[in-house]
Formats: C-alpha cells, structure tokens, sequence
C-alpha cells in the first residue's frame, strides 16, 4: 500500500490525488487535504469545521465506520476531483447528512472495509469535522480473493451509478425551486414573464422544450428581456403545436440583443413579419428548421447566425447590416464553414 506524498500546497494535493492508484486509507486521504496551508484549521474547511460532526454527534455508534478503518481501491474507482468537493461544500454550506444518506463498504479478507460507493461523500464529511460515517455493509464470501472482491465490487460501483435513472435537468429545477434556491426561483420568475412552463411549475404557460441550455446562458449569454420578447414572438408564429424549444430561443434571444446593439437596429415587427414570411415559403418549416445545423460548442451563436443569415430581410437598412450582425456573433470561419456544411 503506498503512501500519499502530502504538500502544503493546494495545486500539488490537487494533482496528486487526481493520479493516486491502489489501495488508500479515507483517512489518509482526509489528513493529506488537511495538510493544505489554507485548511490548517483543527477540524477542517474554514467556516465549516463543525457541520458534519454536529449531526454525528460525538459518540460513535452502530451503523458508523471510522474513516480509519474504511479505504479506498482507486482500481475501479472515477479519479479524485478536489476542486469539485470543494465546490460542493462550499455549495451545499458543509455536509449535510440527511441529504447524504449513507455510503456504501464492503469487507474484504483483511477485515477493512472499502467504500465503493461514497467515496466523495466521506472525504466531504471528513474536511467537515466528522471522525466517522453512516455505512451500509456488504461482507464479501469467505475465500474471495482481492481480484475477486475487486471485480464485485466494480460491478456493484456500476449498477449504483449507471442503472439508477438520473434526474433531468428540469427536474432538479424543481427540486431547487421547492427548496427556494435564489438562482432557480429567479429562473423560474423569468419563465412567468416569458410565458413558458417547465415541469408544471407555470402551469398556464406554453411548455418549454429543453431546458439546460436555457439554465445555462441566462444572465451570462442571454438576458431576460431578450427571452421574454423572443417567447412571445416563437409563440405567435408557431401557434401550433404550442410549444417553445430552448435552441430557438436562445437563439433568437441572442439576435435581438445584437440587433439591438445597432444604430440601424431592426423593429421587432419587422424581426417578426420576416419569421413568418420565411417560414410561409415552407409551411412545413417547424423550429427545429431553425437550429438542426447549429454547432454543439456555440448552439446559441450558430442559430443566431443563421437567422441573420437566412431569416432577415435586410431591405430598407444598409447594406451591411447582416454582416454587422454576424460580426458581433465572434464566429470563426471554420464555425461558419461547418454551420453551412450542415445545413
């Protein structure tokens, strides 16, 4: 079993345990994180020393593990991100038992117990004060050898993350809507205003076909004005069916801030008649006409150009105006060679 090379140094612990192998203690790894000069507090992160042990209590009971005697066969396991449970803490304001549940061990021959699944779950609960953790237990057959136990438990470390169906994007929002996150309700306030519906939670609304992408670019690609005007406009002109899809918007979001942006800019009148004219020389032409050639590194970008490119009647302003447009969009050639392949 080898032994972490420890540091006082954030990035040096960072790499290291991003490349750790073979078999380490949980402790361990928890001391070696401790070791950071900014985390040199007596039980842990900075303004959360106490949060898990808090909830643990201070007496070690039936049902818990210490970290000492539970580690960790990185053989199977997905690499150690210290940035990332350093985000989740700081995110969720400590650990939160209740919400974390227990993590799952198995005991091998050695008599240890090794966590396949939860692995971040007891560092984040460790850098949080707590000595120990709530734990489910496996005990594996008399006999299995460490290949064997390796091999059960990478195929229990699969069914518990692949086989249990992962919750939508939108379905999260919901969660964090009830539970009144600042970020989902002023999501959720601008969805109202613009007239759309995402898992119920405007019921009255047109629904919203997507969603992440949305979430993603609110406030830092597109703006809530842009989105309110943008739904209103998607949903006069495709009345049927009534639904919004989240590229459109986004991408027409982006045009009319764009547009915008212009001395010359376009009415919204004329944006709108220039939408129906150009879906009337095709009646068929639904939305996803609009976006099924946009590129998946600049979805919002790519469909903003192409309906500078191929939407706008340009009549009645300079002569350049497309080209302004398009300009303001920061696409390269290549984007724009591949956005016209895929048409």
């Amino acid at each position: 079993m080898s032994k972490i090379k420890t540091s006082d140094k954030f990035n040096e612990v960072q790499s290291e345990l991003a490349t750790l192998s073979g078999v380490h203690s949980i402790q361990e790894i928890i001391d070696c994180i401790r070791g950071i000069e900014n985390f040199k507090t007596k039980n842990g992160i900075k303004g959360f020393d106490k949060s898990a042990e808090d909830c643990y209590g201070t007496t070690f009971e039936k049902g818990h593990e210490l970290f000492s005697n539970i580690y960790v066969d990185i053989t199977y396991q997905r690499r150690i991100r210290l940035q990332k449970i350093l985000n989740m803490i700081r995110e969720g304001k400590g650990y939160n038992t209740s919400a974390a549940g227990y993590v799952d061990v198995a005991q091998r021959a050695d008599g240890f117990w090794y966590v396949f699944d939860g692995l971040r779950r007891c560092i984040m609960a460790g850098l949080c004060g707590a000595k120990w953790i709530t734990v489910s237990r496996f005990v594996h057959q008399q006999g299995c050898s460490v290949t064997e136990a390796q091999m059960v438990e990478a195929q229990l470390f699969w069914m518990k993350n692949t086989l249990i169906e992962k919750m939508k994007p939108e379905e999260i929002f919901k969660s964090k809507v009830v539970f009144k996150d600042t970020a989902a309700l002023d999501l959720l306030r601008i969805l109202v205003n613009a007239e759309l519906d995402v898992e119920n939670l405007n019921p009255n609304g047109t629904q919203l076909g997507g969603f992440k992408l949305l979430e993603d670019s609110i406030h830092n690609k597109i703006t809530e004005d842009y989105v309110v005007e943008s739904s209103r406009m998607i949903r006069k002109v495709w009345s049927s069916p009534p639904n919004v899809t989240q590229y459109l918007l986004c991408g027409l979001s982006k045009f009319l801030e764009i547009n915008d942006e212009l001395d010359d800019a376009k009415d919204y009148s004329q944006i709108e008649d220039d939408l129906i004219k150009h879906i009337n020389l095709k009646p068929t032409k639904t939305q996803s006409d609009f976006t099924k050639s946009r590129l998946n590194s600049k979805p919002i970008e790519s469909i903003a150009y192409y309906i500078a490119k191929n939407v706008i009647d340009s009549n009645g302003h300079k002569k350049d105006y497309v080209k302004r447009v398009i300009d303001k969009l920061n696409l390269t050639d290549d984007d724009i060679d591949t956005v016209e392949d895929l048409r």
